[in-house]
């Protein structure tokens, strides 16, 4: 994945810095002040990385991260905005952003931020490219040549895992270590819903293999 960042924002001074700071750092910089300005312009680049301010003149960030959503499930986007309260942050959160920075915000720390989501999506963007496979988190889904795999929010972790991993197997240790604790997943809990994922995954022709006295590894 290329290094490539689109900025939304209206305030000249802030997309000046970030620009220069990002430019430094060896990102392609897009910038546009406005919604309007980012519509018209249709020239979204493919896979890249999304800073949208929420307060625009017009058409508001919050809008615009829906809308990239319609289209894109995988690129990284960072809501920044100057408002702060828990529930504006669980609200920007909520229309698809990644990650949401509070005004006035630490230009070291949202590069390490947006360095890092880089670095993730790429990994993630190269094992699609090779094997035709989109990944889509919101929806724990799985498409593959046009085929959709519909998964729970357990078998999808257990996928993801796997497919984030696929030259090394799996122990169930591992896969169990993904799950929040409150989840309380167990070896045989493991072994159930890799059962379950097998049959779904066999309809777009993606196996789980089992490597015996380690785990399960995925065959693409």
């Amino acid at each position: 994945m290329k290094k490539s960042i689109v900025i939304i924002e209206d305030e000249k001074d802030i997309v000046e810095s970030l620009k220069y700071l990002l430019e430094k750092n060896d990102f392609t910089v897009h910038p546009f002040y406005s919604a309007e300005e980012f519509f018209s312009a249709k020239l979204w680049p493919e896979q890249c990385i999304y800073l949208v301010d929420w307060n625009l003149p017009g058409i508001k960030g919050i809008d615009i991260i829906k809308t990239i959503r319609l289209n894109d499930k995988i690129s990284p986007v960072f809501m920044i905005s100057a408002y702060n309260s828990p529930n504006q942050i669980i609200e920007g959160l909520q229309s698809g952003a990644d990650d949401y920075l509070t005004k006035p915000f630490n230009y070291d720390e949202l590069l390490v931020r947006v360095n890092n989501a880089h670095s993730k999506v790429s990994h993630l963007t190269d094992n699609l490219i090779n094997v035709g496979l989109k990944l889509i988190p919101e929806a724990h889904t799985v498409m593959k040549d046009g085929v959709t795999v519909n998964l729970t929010s357990r078998e999808f972790i257990i996928f993801q895992h796997l497919f984030k991993n696929p030259k090394n197997p799996s122990t169930r240790e591992e896969l169990i270590a993904q799950f929040d604790k409150d989840m309380e997943m167990t070896s045989r809990n493991i072994d159930v819903h890799v059962f379950s994922l097998r049959k779904k995954m066999s309809k777009v022709h993606i196996e789980i293999e089992t490597v015996w006295g380690t785990g399960y590894k995925l065959v693409l």
